[in-house]
């Protein structure tokens, strides 16, 4: 009871996390018995306790780093919940990319189910569409969210401009192609016309994309990459994994050497088992490099 009212006085300015909970009981676990085991040794009671208490390490650096993990999380998700409200200028465009969309959809349905041969409606509602998509893109961009800021409006609107071209010539390319008989020439020229520039331009304006992370999201990607660094860290140590390409390395030439020879001495149909056994050989080795000690 006394080791357990002292861990509960070291995390006195804690928040019972279950993590922080968890960690609580598992130190007081470990102190009880450890004082336990100095008693049986002849040990004061008292004196056991301040030797076991003086013993238990810098726990406190291991509950910080549990609490700021928690912070983070709880941060994270603070913002990741916290909705952004929808500007009536975006919701206006969403809107309007909408009713274009639905106008081209419409458009094409009925002139395909009326069997009518006019091929402008086609190519209409091939523009339409495009700019419905040129639309949503820009004002989705400039729209503000919790985890990014707004695109500023040229940038945005020239995204949308790729977007548009890109569909545009897409959206002529299918109808052409269909309307031409399947011939794939009149669809390559409006590939060459707008598909392959919006690509070019699209590609341009990723490679030149200013950061619009917020705070927040950025410090949780530094924190996720910092922990995978130091689990790959743990995993892979580099002079093991020197060692086990050099082994390897002398492992499968050996084999290369006996499945020659068994080819030449027993017979092919065999020699192929040298490469079976060499890789269950690796496999072991494997296992028993990269095995870690307790």
């Amino acid at each position: 009871m006394k080791a357990k009212d002292y861990v509960e006085s070291l995390f006195a300015d804690y928040e019972d996390t279950p993590e922080i909970v968890d960690f609580k009981e598992e130190i007081a676990a470990n102190l009880t018995e450890h004082i336990r085991g100095l008693i049986a040794k002849g040990i004061d009671e008292e004196k056991a306790f301040a030797k076991a208490s003086a013993e238990l390490g810098d726990i406190m650096a291991i509950a910080d780093e549990i609490g700021k993990k928690k912070r983070n999380e709880a941060i994270g998700q603070m913002y990741i919940k916290a909705k952004v409200p929808i500007t009536k200028r975006t919701a206006g465009g969403i809107t309007a990319a909408s009713g274009l969309l639905l106008l081209a959809v419409g458009l094409a349905m009925v002139m395909f189910f009326s069997g009518s041969g006019n091929a402008a409606w086609y190519y209409i509602s091939a523009v339409l569409l495009s700019f419905a998509c040129g639309l949503y893109t820009y004002f989705g961009l400039t729209q503000e969210t919790a985890a990014h800021y707004a695109m500023k409006n040229g940038r945005a609107l020239a995204y949308g401009a790729v977007c548009w071209a890109g569909f545009l010539g897409a959206g002529l390319a299918v109808v052409t192609f269909f309307l031409d008989g399947f011939d794939m020439s009149s669809a390559l020229i409006a590939k060459t016309a707008f598909i392959i520039p919006a690509i070019c331009a699209f590609i341009f304006l990723l490679t030149t994309e200013p950061k619009r992370h917020k705070p927040w999201l950025k410090a949780m990607v530094d924190q996720e990459i910092e922990n995978s660094m130091r689990f790959h860290q743990d995993m892979v140590d580099p002079v093991k994994a020197a060692k086990f390409g050099v082994a390897s390395g002398g492992l499968w030439i050996l084999a290369i050497a006996v499945f020659i020879t068994c080819g030449f001495i027993v017979g092919w149909q065999y020699a192929w088992l040298a490469f079976l056994f060499t890789l269950a050989i690796q496999v072991f080795m494997l296992t028993a490099i990269f095995e870690k000690k307790k």
